[in-house]
C-alpha cells in the first residue's frame, strides 16, 4: 500500500522525501517503483523535512513506529521539533486503527490522523489503476482529516470521514464485503466441486454470476438487487436448499440460514407482508427431518 500511495504521489506532483524500511534492500525497491525518495532502513529527524508524513505498516508496528517518531521529533534543536510555520501532519493507513494509535505524535502538537483505501492490494501495479474509483476513509485531527482528504483528491480518488471511536466498524464491513465474499465463494465452489465441476471450472461458472449481481446492486440497490427464492416467497426450494446443503456439506447450513434470514429482512423492507415474511422466517428455521 505504501509503495502505491508513493507512486500516486509523485505522479500528482509531490515531492518524495524519506522511504524507509526496516531494511534497505526493501527500501530500495519501494524507491524504484516509487521513482523517487531517498532509501533508508533507519527513522532519523530527515523524515520531518516533509510536511506529510505517512505510516503504511503492519496494524501492531504503527504505535511502536509514532513512538520512534515522535523520539525524532522531540530531539530536534528546540526541544519542539522542526520548525515550521506549518503543522505537520502523520497519517497511517490502517483500516481497523484509529489515529489514537498516534498519540505520541498528537502530545507533540502534530496533526496526526488516518488514511486507508477501501480497496484489495494483492498486486501494487493492478491497484495503482484501480484508485480512481477508491473511495477512501480518514478520520482524525481536523487539520489532518483536511491534509488526508486533499491528498485522496489529489492522487484520483475520493473519501469519507468515519468517527474515531467506531473505526473498527468500518473496518469489519471491509472485510466483509472483500474477504467475506471470498470464503462465501469457495463454500459455493466446494458445493459445485460435489456436483463433479473442478475448483476451476466452479469459479469460473460463479463469476458473471457475482459480477453480474453485483453491477445489479450498483445499479438498482441492495433491495431490487436481490434475488432468489427469499424473494419470490418460494418455501419449497428454500426447504430443498437446506436438505441439499445438509446432506452434503452440513456445516454450512447456518451458513445458507444466516444469510436467507438477512434476505427475509431485506423483502420485508421491501414490502411484502408481514405474513409472507412470518411464513419464510419459519421455513429457514424449521428443523431438518432426519429418516429413521
Amino acid at each position: 500500500m505504501g509503495r502505491v500511495l508513493g507512486v500516486l504521489a509523485r505522479r500528482a506532483g509531490y515531492e518524495i522525501g524519506e522511504v524507509v524500511c526496516r531494511s534497505r534492500p526493501p527500501a530500495a525497491d519501494a524507491v524504484r517503483f516509487i521513482g523517487s525518495g531517498h532509501a533508508s532502513d533507519i527513522i532519523t529527524s530527515a523524515v520531518f523535512d516533509s510536511d506529510v508524513v505517512i505510516i503504511s505498516v503492519v496494524d501492531a508496528a504503527i504505535s511502536p513506529t509514532a513512538r520512534l517518531l515522535a523520539r525524532v521529533y522531540r530531539s530536534e534543536p528546540g526541544g519542539e521539533g522542526v520548525a515550521s510555520n506549518k503543522k505537520k501532519v502523520v497519517l497511517h493507513t490502517s483500516g481497523a486503527l484509529s489515529s489514537d494509535q498516534l498519540a505520541p505524535l498528537h502530545k507533540k502538537k502534530l496533526a496526526v490522523g488516518s488514511c486507508h483505501p477501501l480497496q484489495t492490494f494483492e498486486d501494487p501495479a493492478r491497484a495503482i489503476n484501480r484508485i480512481a474509483n477508491t473511495y477512501f476513509s480518514v478520520e482524525g485531527d481536523k487539520e489532518a482529516v483536511r491534509c488526508a482528504r486533499r491528498f485522496v483528491k489529489d492522487v484520483g480518488g475520493k473519501s469519507f470521514v468515519v468517527p474515531s471511536e467506531i473505526k473498527g466498524l468500518y473496518h469489519a464491513s471491509a472485510v466483509l464485503a472483500s474477504g467475506g465474499l471470498v470464503a462465501l465463494l469457495s463454500v459455493c465452489s466446494e458445493f459445485l466441486t460435489t456436483c463433479g465441476l473442478s475448483e476451476r471450472e466452479a469459479i469460473t461458472v460463479l463469476l458473471p454470476l457475482v459480477q453480474g449481481t453485483v453491477e445489479n446492486i450498483g445499479r438498482v440497490g441492495i433491495k431490487d438487487a436481490l434475488t432468489g427464492p427469499v424473494r419470490r416467497g418460494d418455501i419449497g426450494t428454500i426447504a430443498k436448499n437446506i436438505a441439499s446443503i445438509d446432506s452434503h456439506h452440513s456445516q454450512w447450513v447456518e451458513l445458507y440460514r444466516i444469510l436467507a434470514s438477512r434476505s427475509v429482512d431485506i423483502v420485508g423492507r421491501g414490502g411484502k407482508s408481514k405474513q409472507s415474511v412470518a411464513r419464510l422466517r419459519r421455513a429457514i428455521e424449521t428443523p431438518i427431518r432426519i429418516k429413521d
